[in-house]
């Protein structure tokens, strides 16, 4: 019994450990544009989780379509498409502790990479913001958890700055 109370502690404590696994240094604004392979403005269109056979296992991956209204670096294209790690099929699931879920219909704001990777937002979920318009019909940048950040205007402004520091260093 005894053995069974500290295996049961054990566990108990390891779980929090692993819902924190994913993490990551704060970035600056100037560390996002220079990181970023592409910066735009764009609208979830499409969200598809599709499952991919590797050698140990079968993952899930999703594929988020993007239809970029504003291209602000990196790219002149209407569409930009990106598949991050985890999703759910009919057949399987998987979860990666913070990783940003989409719904067609969201706006956001995208600072991403191009290479292979888990995740192409830069510094996980901090390259990508949400755009709201109020009620006033003004358009609101927010983080992910909805804090806000700035006039869409501002973050326009400061990714032209960003790139230009960046082309001086």
């Amino acid at each position: 019994m005894f053995r069974f109370l500290v295996l049961v502690c054990a566990c108990a404590a390891a779980v929090p450990a692993a819902v924190r696994a994913t993490s990551f240094e704060p970035l600056t604004f100037n560390d996002l544009v220079t990181q970023a392979d592409v910066i735009f403005v764009g609208n979830v269109v499409d969200v598809r989780p599709y499952i991919v056979q590797t050698r140990e296992r079968t993952i899930v991956k999703t594929r988020v379509t993007f239809s970029v209204s504003d291209p602000l670096y990196g790219t002149s294209s209407i569409v930009e498409v990106f598949d991050f790690l985890g999703g759910e099929t009919e057949e399987l699931g998987m979860r990666v502790a913070g990783m940003p879920t989409f719904a067609v219909g969201d706006r956001r704001v995208v600072f991403a990479r191009r290479d292979r990777s888990i995740n192409p937002i830069v510094g996980f979920t901090q390259g990508l913001m949400r755009v709201t318009r109020d009620a006033g019909g003004v358009d609101r940048v927010l983080t992910v958890e909805g804090a806000s950040i700035a006039r869409l205007s501002d973050v326009r402004a400061r990714v032209n700055q960003g790139l230009i520091e960046a082309r001086r260093k």
